[in-house]
């Protein structure tokens, strides 16, 4: 098939290629703002700016305007908005180079992974959407602002793009921390996924992506509908029916982002409670379950947080009553390295080069 045709299927056009002064410029500042942003990872701008300046790029007019740049994969490589500033690479711009880092094959050469997405499941394309377009917030330092999407209220740095999404995963984080999120989506492993899955379980992890990407497609196609109707000339009688269809979707999208955000409250305290052992284990949950409710994303008739907290709080009292009457638990086992947090290498990263950041990895877990 025709490449100019396959790139217009994309919504690309008037392609041109850049040179190698513009191509260093981009890698130099995306490398830059990686390594500033995320210290804790220890990345390599050496390496990450070879990786990231060995890709093609090319500026392109694109169907959708305001979009700043898009990766194509099979083509292995990233086009930029004609309209985009290249001596200042935006949110976006940032996003799909990221994308490019996340690329994971196996010995076939077939891709697998996409940070937390699996390519072979199918799952976690929103997750990972959202970690992508985070960790590119935050190497712009994007400002926190408010918004109102589909009459849920939330503060977001990524106001516009993957804003539910972004939330959840603040939520998630919350457990988890900020490490193994950032860690995963770079390097394509299973560190967060391992990590979460610890403080809830696996099934919770594996149903919380799967709702996200319903979600995230409900979102599109609440977004086609609005531009449908945006530009319909047809009968009041059906402008009336494309209305109806998409306040009933926004109202799907509001439940389902609620679904999400209740399971994490329930399945994460639940497992914190569960491990109460002693006082201060008690202490540790009143605090975190009281903290989590500046993550918590409310809408006007939203309940389960407050409910599910006087709810769990007697069941503290009882157990603090326990403790009081039979002592506290002690853990007679010796603890284990939890090696489940250490990603297994299967696979072969195109950001696989950075061994370093590989090796502190696993300083940061183990030691020296």
């Amino acid at each position: 098939m025709d490449i100019n045709y396959l790139l217009k299927k994309e919504g690309l056009d008037e392609i041109e290629k850049l040179d190698t002064l513009h191509i260093n410029k981009i890698a130099k500042n995306i490398s830059e703002k990686l390594c500033d942003s995320f210290p804790e990872l220890h990345l390599n701008q050496s390496d990450l700016f070879v990786s990231i300046s060995r890709l093609d790029m090319y500026t392109a007019k694109m169907t959708d305007e305001n979009a700043s740049a898009k990766y194509v994969y099979n083509r292995n490589a990233i086009y930029f908005n004609k309209n985009l500033d290249l001596n200042d690479i935006n949110t976006l711009a940032i996003h799909e180079c990221i994308h490019f880092i996340q690329e994971l094959y196996d010995n076939r050469g077939k891709l697998v992974k996409l940070g937390l997405y699996d390519l072979n499941t199918k799952v976690g394309l929103a997750l990972n959407e959202a970690a992508v377009q985070l960790m590119a917030s935050i190497s712009t330092k994007n400002p926190v602002d408010s918004v109102t999407y589909y009459g849920i209220n939330l503060n977001s740095i990524s106001p516009e793009y993957y804003p539910l999404e972004c939330a959840i995963l603040n939520q998630m984080m919350y457990f988890t921390g900020t490490y193994p999120l950032y860690h995963s989506t770079l390097l394509s492993n299973d560190i967060f996924k391992n990590t979460f899955s610890s403080m809830s379980s696996k099934e919770a992890y594996l149903e919380i992506s799967k709702r996200l990407d319903k979600l995230l497609s409900a979102e599109t196609e609440a977004s086609n509908l609005s531009n449908k109707i945006s530009v319909f000339e047809g009968s009041e009688e059906k402008l009336k029916f494309l209305n109806k269809q998409l306040e009933t979707k926004k109202q799907h999208i509001q439940r389902l982002f609620l679904s999400i955000q209740d399971l994490i409250i329930d399945k994460c305290f639940t497992k914190m409670f569960n491990d109460i052992k002693s006082f201060n284990d008690i202490r540790e949950f009143q605090n975190s379950i009281y903290k989590f409710k500046d993550y918590v994303v409310s809408t006007s008739d939203y309940t389960f947080y407050n409910d599910f907290y006087c709810a769990i709080m007697k069941d503290v009292a009882f157990k603090r009553d326990q403790l009081i009457k039979y002592g506290e638990i002690i853990d007679i086992n010796i603890p284990k390295e939890n090696l489940a947090l250490v990603p297994v290498k299967t696979t072969a990263s195109k950001f696989g080069k950075l061994k370093q950041l590989f090796n502190a990895i696993t300083s940061f877990i183990f030691g020296d």
